[in-house]
């Protein structure tokens, strides 16, 4: 019996399966890899959110008040001062919360911190103002640096003992919050999260503060 090639219509039959295969294997590979990729950017995400959340939570449970403001010239003065602002409520206040990143450098823990937003290329944008010394005009000086961006809105809210309810604003140089801080802050953060396919999802948090009466020193 006499050996049988394959026909072309065989030939042909034969590379069509294969691309078909082929070209499935692609497709199911190339779909296994975008949706690792957009699990990591959505897990990347997810990590700058809660990084900002931990980083102002940090912040205001450590913020303090002090009634010394130097003798005989005033050299210091700590606030705790908010405002109602889109994107973000601003926020100014003095806190505990500095950490030293060289060794020997001669600072210490206390500094004053500022929140406010911003847009940069059509994003919202929070920014971030350190000074490192707390001097007479806590509203003024330092660094500023942003630390997240692309959310809806960044909102504070104060909680009165005597009201029991939150309110907008928090201001200790008024009538009614001289020389006191808020028991509890509450964040609330709503984020954009349409690039993923999402809705916008919000996230709020409290926050108690540590140090309620001014410190004599």
């Amino acid at each position: 019996m006499k050996n049988r090639g394959f026909t072309l219509i065989e030939v042909l039959l034969a590379m069509t399966l294969t691309a078909v295969l082929v070209s499935s294997v692609y497709v199911t590979f190339s779909h296994i890899l975008v949706g690792r990729q957009k699990i990591k950017d959505v897990t990347e995400r997810e990590r700058q959110i809660y990084f900002m959340i931990d980083l102002i939570s940090t912040d205001l449970r450590n913020s303090y008040l002090t009634v010394n403001r130097g003798s005989p010239v005033e050299t210091h003065k700590t606030i705790f001062k908010s405002e109602p602002e889109n994107p973000v409520d601003h926020l100014t206040f003095t806190t505990l919360n500095h950490v030293k990143m060289a060794a020997g450098a001669k600072q210490c823990d206390q500094t004053e911190i500022e929140y406010f937003g911003g847009v940069e290329d059509g994003e919202n944008v929070l920014y971030r103002r350190e000074s490192l010394w707390v001097d007479e005009d806590p509203e003024r000086g330092g660094n500023v640096y942003p630390i997240f961006k692309g959310f809806e809105s960044i909102k504070f809210e104060y909680w009165h003992t005597t009201t029991k309810e939150w309110a907008e604003t928090w201001n200790t140089e008024s009538l009614n919050n001289v020389n006191t801080l808020p028991p509890k802050v509450k964040i609330t953060v709503v984020v954009n999260e349409g690039e993923f396919d999402k809705k916008d999802y919000k996230i709020e948090t409290v926050v108690k503060l540590k140090l309620l009466k001014p410190l004599s020193l």
